[in-house]
């Protein structure tokens, strides 16, 4: 006889804090641990560069891990970057999002690669995010893709010497190279 756990939000709230992230897909428990300072760094200046821009053009908000997007009671996702567009502000709760960001960025890491690019991927074109996302720091590339039909396209698949650019944040012209510059 099989005994199946299923998490749900309200249990990953009684997980006390320690360094790992936890998150929750179809009732499955995910842990990942504390990411690495490249990927923090290379983080904090996309969301330095991105943050600047939203307020200045009053576009939206941006936010960095952790925060939690309760997708459903059995499915809530930690994305390491977030943008909500102004239309869209209602979605931010007190605690949480109650439902999907304009994007969602993923800084990928040996150990989280797969769970990034595939299944979690899948989860955020479940839910309707229309823009997601995936930096390479070692590869020091950057995917976006964009949400047609429920399925992600590749939309630009940008190398260090690319320049970023993207209709949620119009104006914007973000070097690659610049994520990883000091």
């Amino acid at each position: 006889m099989r005994i199946s756990t299923k998490f749900t939000y309200e249990d990953l709230e009684a997980i006390p804090p320690d360094r790992n992230r936890y998150e929750i897909i179809d009732g499955e428990l995910i842990v990942t641990a504390a990411p690495i300072p490249l990927h923090q760094k290379i983080l904090l200046k996309l969301s330095a560069r991105l943050l600047d821009h939203a307020e200045k053009h009053q576009l939206g908000e941006v936010y960095v891990a952790p925060l939690d997007i309760v997708f459903s009671r059995s499915t809530v996702l930690e994305p390491d970057l977030l943008f909500i567009s102004r239309d869209r502000l209602h979605i931010i709760g007190e605690k949480y999002l109650t439902g999907p960001p304009d994007l969602v960025v993923e800084v990928l890491s040996e150990s989280t690669a797969r769970l990034d690019r595939e299944t979690k991927a899948k989860q955020y074109a479940r839910y309707g995010v229309p823009e997601f996302w995936l930096i390479d720091p070692e590869g020091r590339t950057v995917e976006m893709f964009r949400l047609r039909e429920g399925v992600y396209e590749l939309a630009a698949a940008l190398a260090y010497h690319d320049k970023l650019e993207s209709p949620l944040f119009p104006g914007l012209t973000l070097p690659v190279s610049s994520l990883w510059e000091s």
